[in-house]
């Protein structure tokens, strides 16, 4: 039982060979060319005939239909479209944490309404579709785009799988705009920290001392944690319990600051290995994707604070670098940006700095006034 691909003039072709014996002991055969011709295709469909020969004993209906399937390939579904992304490119080029955002939207809305359509039947006009009754239901533009990219991910996979000839036209993508920040201060930093867990007070302050993301935080151990020299190493990261690199894909080193090593260097007597993660909840387990949300929440309702997630923390790293001088790309290669512009815009004008811009606007018309008196 084979799939192979042979060499017909100057067009290879993969073709699937079963030999078999039909119920009554006669010798038969399946020999046809794969429906949709790639790898992949040709292997779903050669499993599928394995199905059919170990329920019926014979593949002889199949045979009989092949050369007008053959002629007339079925067109490959959103659904097996999707198997086979989930097989390839969403293994080899997502993130486990954009793997399981775009599972989800997979499961919970994509797969259920376009599923067992043909590839043939969807395109732009289907998105354009499905994003009016986004619209309808209220969802906010930035989660409308996630959907659009999952959809446009799975079909541009299919053109390169050979399941779709070229990629049909998409409608823009929703428009997301800036929204703007409030940052935290010191002051509420300080409030935070002060009614945290000891468990919880280190791991946030690496996120507002260090710039850490909440995956590089979870992902640090010991062995990255260099107290002589005073410096991070920022190597890994753990996301939905698998082991990957920092978000640019670049390793980098962070020095101590003071209110950090105050932390770290009671701690590192303590370290069972030098393997084990740096930051650990209460009962000594690695912190799990929602924990540091959850103890970060948990903490700002105890201070009496509202309106910021535990990335507000590593915004004030980088707002605080900037309002004492820091250049834009020194802070860039402290937090792991990939693009300096993603640093730049970290650097937003606060309401302090838009009263300061009227206060200069205002002198400059008391003292116009003053000349024109005069």
């Amino acid at each position: 039982m084979t799939i192979r691909k042979e060499e017909r003039g100057d067009k290879p072709r993969w073709v699937i060979d079963i030999p078999y014996r039909t119920p009554d002991g006669r010798r038969a055969r399946y020999r046809r060319d794969a429906q949709v011709q790639t790898r992949a295709a040709a292997e779903g469909e050669h499993r599928r005939l394995l199905g059919e020969l170990a329920r019926t004993g014979t593949l002889e209906a199949a045979q009989a239909a092949a050369p007008e399937a053959a002629e007339q390939p079925r067109s490959c579904t959103f659904n097996e479209a999707t198997k086979y992304y989930r097989g390839s490119h969403m293994q080899t080029r997502l993130k486990p944490s954009t793997r399981a955002g775009y599972n989800r939207w997979l499961e919970s809305l994509l797969l259920p309404r376009f599923g067992e359509q043909p590839l043939s039947e969807l395109g732009g006009k289907a998105l354009a579709e499905l994003d009016a009754e986004l619209v309808a239901d209220g969802l906010k533009p930035s989660t409308r785009a996630n959907i659009h990219c999952v959809y446009r991910s799975v079909l541009g996979c299919a053109v390169d799988a050979g399941f779709l000839p070229e990629l049909p036209r998409f409608p823009p993508l929703p428009k997301v705009g800036r929204q703007i920040v409030r940052p935290m201060r010191t002051e509420h930093v300080e409030q935070l920290l002060a009614v945290c867990s000891s468990s919880a007070r280190l791991a946030l302050s690496l996120m507002a001392f260090a710039g850490l993301r909440p995956s590089e935080v979870r992902g640090l151990r010991w062995c990255d944690v260099d107290l002589k020299s005073g410096v991070l190493g920022i190597r890994r990261g753990m996301i939905v319990g698998e082991e990957t690199t920092p978000k640019s894909h670049h390793h980098r080193a962070v020095p101590l600051s003071t209110p950090l090593r105050a932390i770290l260097e009671p701690l590192a007597t303590q370290r069972h290995s030098p393997w084990s993660e740096v930051a650990l909840t209460a009962q000594g387990q690695p912190w799990g994707d929602f924990g540091l949300h959850q103890a970060f929440g948990r903490a700002q309702k105890r201070a009496g604070l509202q309106g910021w997630s535990p990335k507000s923390l590593r915004h004030y790293f980088v707002t605080e670098l900037f309002g004492r001088g820091a250049s834009a790309p020194v802070i860039q290669k402290l937090v792991g940006h990939s693009d300096l512009a993603t640093t730049q815009r970290y650097a937003d004008v606060d309401a302090d700095d838009l009263r300061g811009a009227i206060a200069l606007l205002d002198g400059n018309s008391v003292e116009t006034a003053k000349s024109r008196g005069r």
